[in-house]
This record gives C-alpha cells, structure tokens and sequence, in this order.
C-alpha cells in the first residue's frame, strides 16, 4: 500500500493532471462557463474567449481535486459535498456561496470577465 503524500509534496492537479484531461468545447447553458465531469473531462463553452478558457479550466481542476479527495460528487438530483446532499432543484449552481465553491474561487482567485 502506498503511503498518503503530504499536501506539501503533492503535485498541483493543474500541472501534472489537467495535461491529460479531455477539454471539450460546447454549448453550455446560459452563464455556465464550464463543468467538472466525473469522468475526468472538462466541458468548456464553445463562446468562452481564450482568457475566460484558461481562468474555467483552473477553476474546474479545483473540482476535478474535490471528487478525487471523495469531498465533491453529484448525480442527477443532487450535490455531495464532505458528506451532505444539496438539493440541485433548490440551488443556484455555481453560486459563489455554495462551499465547493469558495473553495475553488478561494483556490484560484479568479472571477471570469
């Protein structure tokens, strides 16, 4: 058995993961920039500028981070997060609010423009 790495020693998942990951251009509903999939890929809209790609693919990666943690997953109806489901008919996705979220802006400081 492997021995847990350390945060300190662990490879950031944008430059050793997200090399590797399928980024997929397409339409994405209304104000929704890109999508984290449990499949490892990234959906990125097909009207993103080439700055708003680069900013959704990092932002993504922190969320491709918390499924491979096992803190974030989803299905049809809901959101997992460290343990609690979220209702997605009673939530804004991607709302700044919601903790999966302030982790991954906090992580990545950004806003898309």
């Amino acid at each position: 058995m492997e021995e847990a790495k350390s945060v300190e020693n662990r490879v950031s998942p944008i430059t050793q993961n997200a090399k590797s990951r399928p980024i997929i251009k397409k339409d994405l509903e209304p104000g929704i920039m890109a999508e984290a999939n449990r499949d490892g890929s990234t959906y990125v809209s097909k009207d993103a500028s080439p700055a708003q790609m680069k900013s959704a693919i990092k932002h993504e990666e922190v969320h491709h981070d918390q499924m491979e943690r096992g803190d974030l997953d989803y299905d049809n109806d809901h959101v997992y997060w460290k343990g609690k489901k979220y209702s997605r008919s009673e939530m804004d996705e991607g709302d700044d609010n919601l903790p999966w979220e302030k982790e991954a802006w906090k992580a990545n400081k950004l806003k898309y423009t």
